[in-house]
């Protein structure tokens, strides 16, 4: 008997977390990105993607027509005087979210450079190469 009220205890707390986390997670915006992209250790193709923000320090970005989703920490920043917008750091031919903006009024999401960017950065410079990481915006809908 007491097996099975732990149990039975276990789920609801399990199904009471599962959807206050739903709940909280709300949308930021749309935007069709046109190339495939890593978010964390998540490669994510193209497509259009919906961005959440899943509690105080982290976002969900969520493919519309496949429903790939990838999840990671995230630092707010204040404010600036800047659009809607994704911006990716391009490092050689591969992408990776950097931030999200939703509008200049309001806070934006700095997404950690993930160990996988440094090191592509790295055996970039280590080889000479021409070009270095830049960033590349993608509007918000």
């Amino acid at each position: 008997m007491k097996r099975n009220l732990i149990g039975i205890l276990s789920l609801v707390v399990m199904a009471v977390l599962i959807s206050a986390t739903g709940a909280s997670a709300q949308s930021y915006a749309k935007a069709d990105v046109p190339f495939a992209f890593t978010v964390g250790s998540a490669l994510m193709p193209a497509g259009t993607y919906e961005v959440k923000n899943a509690g105080a320090s982290a976002i969900v970005i969520q493919n519309d027509e496949t429903s790939a989703a990838a999840m990671s920490n995230a630092g707010r920043e204040q404010p600036r005087h800047t659009g809607a917008k994704l911006v990716f750091h391009r490092v050689g031919n591969t992408y990776f979210l950097a931030e999200v903006w939703r509008s200049s009024s309001a806070e934006g999401m700095i997404i950690p450079t993930s160990k996988q960017e440094k090191e592509l950065d790295k055996e970039l410079r280590a080889s000479n190469s021409p070009s270095g990481p830049e960033d590349v915006i993608v509007a918000l809908n």
